[in-house]
């Protein structure tokens, strides 16, 4: 079996649209299973031309030195691929984000997807799983906040943005919103998360994989469920009881602190309308990390409890038994499958379908073939998805390779996405928007930091508004 080791992931961004803002900058530090840092990276990719790098994303993280130079965005991508497939050669790589099922992580997903390579990299490659550490701070804020500190601001509210719970534990956050300096603070999080909760830790790493989740939560004698909501720690005593066979991420958990004799009497319609934040079945997606832990795992658990850990042991056992139940359960599930509207626009293809086999080999050709080698591929490719993504790619990387049609249809797109609205500026502004909203900012502002940085934006904006404007 191949050692663990953690790759500590962090991006910084032109806004916070996971579908079209792009990453321009990449921290991925490698450690041992001890947590010693053995390679790092740090990465830069210039803004795409079809982009509009939003004010507040650069408030925040003030990269503007990727504005107008870096490395291309195919580049930075694929280096990126190349890094994490080497490290993975000899480990067993556990990829760790803070809020990453939510941001980063699928960030990474679609960017691999536009530059045609896998996007499932940190979870089907050799065995590699991933963490979202932020989800491990919900657990300690209910469970273990005696030995991990979350902060609280003055109204008791629980704050757990990465650099105020490292401050709250003594680990500096000096500047904080680097993706590198982040993936540190990761690391040092973790280390003390590993030190004082080592238990915690364990669970979280062995349960990374949707195989080993299931089994974990289907232990005796059943698990707790952590939620942060509006600020304050909820949490539950839960136990698996449906899984969706159309949709197998798609699991249902059961309140124990609802009986399940009551449930068992319940209609189809009945079971259907518990099903939410108030009902007794709590919706989970397997394929992500999820703030559950065993009771077991617990000191003195009986202190969250508001029932005896014999009785809500006995509920767990009574629906594990019942088979009708969840069967029942299953179907409601199967039942309300949703059917999403069709995607027209090729960066929400993403889940369309998986790339054949023809298609991963023809990736790879393309990657290693020269330039102009690469614009005689283009065609060779079976899924459509996969032809309009390389065109793109030559157009902007290469423009001098690229035929007058495939020119034309880039320039159509890249005018699209900066001057008109849709979901690629959702929220955000398009160009001209963007523009008047920065001029404003260095009329109002007196902080000269803030100021470079919107006069940095309003060169990028003017530069893009020369080249691709019509008027």
């Amino acid at each position: 079996m191949a050692e663990k080791s953690y790759v500590f992931n962090d991006t910084e961004t032109t806004g916070l649209n996971t579908w079209f803002s792009q990453i321009i900058q990449i921290g991925s530090v490698l450690t041992d299973n001890q947590f010693n840092v053995e390679e790092e990276l740090n990465l830069n990719s210039k803004v795409l031309p079809w982009v509009v790098p939003t004010k507040g994303a650069y408030e925040t993280h003030k990269q503007t030195k990727n504005l107008n130079e870096g490395m291309s965005h195919f580049d930075m991508m694929h280096f990126l691929k190349n890094k994490w497939l080497g490290w993975g050669k000899t480990k067993e790589l556990v990829h760790v984000t803070y809020n990453g099922m939510k941001f980063d992580e699928e960030l990474f997903r679609r960017q691999f997807y536009w530059n045609l390579i896998d996007p499932y990299l940190t979870t089907n490659v050799n065995g590699s799983s991933r963490v979202d550490l932020m989800v491990i701070i919900f657990l300690i804020a209910n469970f273990f906040s005696d030995k991990v500190k979350i902060p609280t601001d003055d109204e008791g509210n629980l704050r757990y943005k990465l650099e105020m719970v490292a401050e709250a534990n003594g680990i500096s956050s000096l500047n904080a919103h680097d993706a590198v300096v982040d993936s540190y603070l990761m690391i040092n999080l973790v280390r003390l998360i590993n030190e004082k909760i080592p238990q915690l830790w364990e669970s979280a790493v062995k349960t990374a994989t949707k195989k080993d989740f299931i089994t974990s939560i289907n232990k005796e004698p059943f698990s707790m469920l952590a939620e942060i909501v509006k600020g304050q720690a909820f949490n539950y005593p839960v136990f698996p009881c449906a899984q969706n066979s159309k949709k197998p991420n798609e699991v249902l958990l059961a309140d124990l602190y609802f009986d399940p004799k009551e449930l068992f009497e319940m209609s189809y319609s009945e079971l259907k309308g518990q099903i939410g934040k108030s009902g007794a079945f709590k919706k989970i997606a397997i394929n992500k990390t999820q703030p559950i832990v065993n009771v077991n795992l617990i000191d003195n658990p009986d202190k969250f409890l508001d029932l005896s850990l014999e009785v809500l042991a006995d509920r767990a056992q009574m629906i594990n038994e019942n088979q009708e139940f969840k069967q029942k359960l299953s179907q409601i599930l199967e039942d309300d499958d949703k059917t999403w509207p069709e995607k027209n626009i090729v960066e929400q293809k993403i889940y369309d379908g998986f790339s054949s086999n023809a298609d991963k080999l023809w990736m790879e050709r393309f990657e290693i073939s020269n330039w102009d080698e690469k614009v005689k591929l283009i065609d060779g490719f079976e899924d459509e998805r996969y032809r309009e993504l390389a065109s793109r790619i030559v157009c902007y990387e290469k423009p001098e390779f690229a035929s007058d049609e495939m020119l034309e249809n880039y320039n159509n797109l890249v005018r699209s996405r900066l001057f008109t609205k849709g979901p690629w500026n959702t929220p955000g502004e398009t160009l001209d928007q963007a523009t008047l909203k920065v001029e404003a900012a260095i009329r109002e502002t007196d902080d000269q930091e803030k100021k470079e940085i919107y006069k940095q934006l309003l060169n990028h904006y003017k530069i893009k508004t020369a080249q691709f404007s019509q008027s």
